[in-house]
């Protein structure tokens, strides 16, 4: 069996909006209990400044999570919080970076790399995600 890759990529897109209000009461309700379940330590270090201006970090994390979870095509098994990393690039541009269980489901489904555009305004937190993926076919 001979494996042949296709010139152009497939891309799949997931886009998630999360109110920025709910994270900011969460962060109140839970505190460091909320935030340590969902989010790594490099994501709440990225996120400073008065809790509002960090519930919109936050929450545009949350939904740029969430969108990689869309990407993923899940059936059941949804990888963990933390598995799934919104990396400030030196650049200051967002990267997304999967550790275990969603690196696995990657893998899996030849998901070569991401881009992802994080945004918030008006109470509301939204990330665009895309995904490109090897097109291989078996020959």
């Amino acid at each position: 069996m001979r494996f042949i890759r296709n010139d152009r990529p497939e891309v799949r897109v997931g886009l998630d909006l999360q109110s920025i209000e709910d994270v900011e009461q969460s962060m109140k309700d839970f505190g460091s209990r909320y935030t340590r379940r969902i989010f790594t330590e490099h994501e709440i270090e990225s996120c400073q400044g008065n809790a509002r201006v960090i519930a919109s970090g936050l929450a545009s994390r949350f939904a740029a999570k969430e969108a990689v979870m869309k990407v993923l095509n899940m059936d059941n098994d949804a990888p963990g919080w933390k598995s799934i990393e919104v990396r400030r690039h030196h650049s200051g541009r967002p990267d997304i970076v999967l550790y275990g269980d969603a690196a696995q489901m990657a893998r899996r489904q030849h998901i070569e790399g991401f881009s992802v555009s994080l945004s918030h305004d008006g109470g509301v937190a939204a990330a665009a995600v895309i995904a490109t993926i090897s097109r291989i076919s078996h020959a």
